[in-house]
Parts: structure tokens; C-alpha cells; sequence
């Protein structure tokens, strides 16, 4: 079922889509800052926001890629006012730019006909009351990105989707519950945002960058695809 990259696969969402690639058949190389949570894969330390580090990490590869998943991003909530100069800046450096750095190395390493998915954020679709206005701003920015790639690569036949989740329980967003003063009312407010009134599994936005990454989204290419449980039709 071919190689892929999944950078940010060391946990949440990016480790659940590890899992997932690898029932399908597939073989899995990990990019993360950090070691994986579980072992046994291939894993190349990288820094996203470090173009050094991304070009030394992609050089390492070795061999064409059937596909590129990119998860990693960080949230750091606080009105625009308040949010330090370097928060605002560690943000973008990451989410967006960092995204860029990799879609700049990983280029050549990516064969004809891959498959390639940016995720982004429901919140890149809607305007938020949530503290997370530089997080959207920058997952606004990977939706654009996807499209863009999606243009310049159709002459190797490369698509380019952006996959944009819901709540879903990772580490990032438990972090996130358990740093208010009510980690079980902030989780049961999540979940109430969505029509389906809970929060994802981890594992639920793995079989939907799964569809994107393969043949089953043959004819999807520069799409937005949305899987928040309908928190952002009402």
C-alpha cells in the first residue's frame, strides 16, 4: 500500500492515522519533535519551524513517498489582546509556516500520483469567540495552502486536500480541559458545540484523512473536507 510521511504522528491525531495506515497495508515514517508514543516505527526528529531541521529531516527519507500527512500544530488560547508577542509568533511559525518549510523539502520526495493531507480546523471556516483567533488565522492560511499545492503539483499528478476536525480528544485538547477550573464541563461544552453533541476520536479523523490519502478520493483534489460532527451548520 506504499510509504508515508506523517509529520506530527507522534501522538493525537497523527499517531491514530499511523494505526490506521498501517492496518491498511501500508508502511508509516514518523516526523514529530518528539519520539512516538508507541514504538517500532521509523522516526525522524524534526522542528517544523526550523527550515534546517525540516531540509535534514526530508533528506533523510530515502525512497518515493505514496503520501504526506501533516498534523502538527499548536494551540495557545487568549484574546488577541493579551497573547505575548512570541505566542502569537510561535504559532504561525508552526501551524503555517512550518507547513510550508515542509511542503518546500518534502517536494521531491513525494512520487507522481501521491496523496497529500494538510490538516486544518473547523475554525478555519467560521469565526471564533473561542481565544483561538491567531489558531484559526493560521489553520484559515492551511486550507489555503492545500489549494495552492493542488494547483502547483497537478502536473505530477499530486493532490492536495485539507482535512478540517472538530473537537476531537487528543492530547492537545485535554491539556486544554484540564487547565480550566472545570475539565468536566469544558469537555461537556465541546461536545455540545456539534449536532452529534460529543466530541471525535482520534481514530475517526484517521479514516478521514485515510479517504483523502487514498484511491477512495480519486477525483478530490483542493477539498476542504469538514468532519466536526456539524458544529459549524448551526
Amino acid at each position: 500500500m506504499g510509504q508515508y510521511l506523517v509529520v506530527g504522528g507522534a501522538s493525537g491525531i497523527g499517531s491514530a492515522a499511523c494505526d490506521h495506515i498501517e492496518r491498511q497495508g501500508g508502511t508509516v515514517i514518523v516526523m514529530d519533535v518528539r519520539r512516538p508514543e508507541r514504538g517500532g516505527r521509523r522516526y525522524i526528529p524534526v522542528d517544523v519551524a526550523d527550515p534546517t531541521s525540516v531540509r535534514s529531516a526530508m533528506d533523510q527519507i530515502g525512497g518515493p513517498l505514496d503520501g504526506w500527512l501533516h498534523t502538527a500544530g499548536i494551540s495557545l488560547s487568549s484574546s488577541i489582546e493579551e497573547m505575548a508577542d512570541e505566542d502569537i509568533a510561535r504559532q504561525v511559525a508552526v501551524n503555517l509556516t512550518g507547513m510550508c518549510y515542509t511542503a518546500k523539502y518534502v517536494s521531491p520526495h513525494l512520487g507522481d500520483g501521491a496523496a497529500c493531507v494538510l490538516v486544518a480546523s473547523e475554525l478555519a471556516m467560521v469565526g471564533t469567540t473561542r481565544g483561538g483567533i491567531v489558531y484559526s488565522a493560521t489553520k484559515g492560511g492551511v486550507v489555503a495552502l492545500a489549494r495552492s499545492l493542488a494547483v502547483s503539483w497537478r502536473g505530477r499528478r499530486i493532490r492536495v486536500n485539507a482535512l478540517c476536525p472538530g473537537a476531537t480528544r487528543t492530547p492537545m485538547i485535554e491539556h486544554s480541559w484540564n487547565s480550566q477550573e472545570d475539565a468536566d464541563r469544558a469537555e461537556r461544552e465541546d461536545a455540545a458545540g456539534a449536532v452529534l453533541n460529543r466530541v471525535a476520536e482520534a481514530d475517526e479523523m484517521a479514516r478521514a484523512a485515510w479517504f483523502l490519502l487514498s484511491n477512495e478520493s480519486s477525483f478530490v483534489d483542493g477539498h476542504a473536507l469538514v468532519a466536526d460532527g456539524g458544529a459549524i451548520i448551526w
